[in-house]
């Protein structure tokens, strides 16, 4: 079909046309609002890119970190072995002490037994107030019968 440039064929052109270029206005409009952002984002980055690590630095980073976690493991396990020999030597001492206690005071009670068993055998040997009054009613009447016996003799 040759193009004859006629009516028809004008009025879908026009519209398509028409369509794209209120298409690309809307483009023009969208990049308009976008350019700013577009060139904060990239001053930011030019700001900011050198102080960023690289790959090569945080690959660093990470051997360096578990090298050191290593570490920490490493240490941690002295500490619990070097307190566990703490605690154990701490056990030994007091159960030590304890045994040094239970002897100490097993002599100091048998000390104190002594004690009470010659404190009581004083008690038994001391007179009674009946004995005492027994006593002085004998020596009384050894008093008397001497006398009255002096007495006789005496006459």
């Amino acid at each position: 079909m040759a193009d004859t440039g006629g009516p028809a064929h004008e009025s879908g052109l026009d519209a398509r046309v028409g369509r794209l270029e209120s298409d690309v206005s809307e483009i023009r409009s969208i990049l308009n609002r976008l350019a700013p952002r577009i060139d904060e984002m990239y001053g930011f980055l030019t700001a900011r890119l050198p102080e960023l690590a690289t790959k090569a630095e945080l690959t660093s980073l990470r051997a360096e970190t578990r090298t050191q976690i290593a570490g920490v493991g490493t240490e941690i396990a002295d500490l619990r072995a070097e307190t566990k020999t703490q605690i154990a030597d701490l056990r030994a001492e007091t159960k030590t002490q304890i045994a040094d206690l239970r002897a100490e005071t097993k002599a100091e009670f048998a000390d104190v037994r002594r004690e009470i068993v010659e404190l009581r055998l004083e008690i038994v040997q001391r007179p009674t107030r009946r004995q005492s009054i027994f006593d002085i009613f004998a020596v009384v009447g050894l008093i008397g019968a001497i006398l009255t016996i002096a007495a006789r003799f005496a006459h």
